[in-house]
């Protein structure tokens, strides 16, 4: 899933002309872009943390890629990958003969017909009555949640003056 900033019309005539641009000033584009999309980038995780509850800003990291701006590619992606995250990166409640109760989305959930292992300590939860097949547990996934909620509104608000800012001062320094 990806979340795109879409400017007003009149930036298609800017557009156009980003094409006969110098290479100086194309240069400067590109640098801005990764500048403003960089400082985008660390609220985005940080909101994703907050919106899953998970435990370890790291597994946000980990799950999250930025496809940075070039010469020939005038534009900076933040993408989430992935499916769901493990339900042991969140906080976790389990015990012998209870069911597994977590916490993703900062909402405690009790898992049907789940159990701790024995020997790794790993969570499970039975798909059926029966005492197999038998199922990994896992919560949010970081693609999803990336175009959702806190972190959507964060990032519409937040990442066109963030960019253009960047953008500008670069192309300040180049003006004579």
């Amino acid at each position: 899933m990806r979340v795109t900033v879409t400017v007003g019309p009149g930036a298609a005539a800017f557009a156009a002309g980003l094409a006969a641009l110098p290479p100086k000033a194309q240069r400067a584009m590109v640098e801005g872009l990764n500048e403003g999309g960089d400082k985008t980038r660390t609220p985005v995780r940080r909101d994703l943390r907050d919106q899953t509850d998970v435990k370890a800003y790291g597994s946000i990291v980990k799950r999250t890629d930025t496809k940075r701006a070039h010469p020939g590619k005038l534009s900076y992606e933040i993408l989430g990958t992935g499916k769901g995250m493990p339900i042991l990166e969140f906080r976790v409640s389990a015990g012998v003969r209870r069911p597994v109760t977590a916490t993703p989305w900062g909402v405690a959930h009790t898992f049907a017909r789940s159990f701790k292992t024995s020997g790794q300590g790993l969570l499970r939860a039975r798909l059926g009555p029966g005492r197999m097949p038998i199922r990994a547990l896992y919560g949010p996934s970081v693609a999803k949640e990336i175009v959702k909620d806190r972190t959507a509104a964060h990032f519409l608000a937040d990442a066109a003056p963030r960019v253009e800012a960047a953008v500008m001062k670069r192309l300040a320094r180049i003006l004579p």
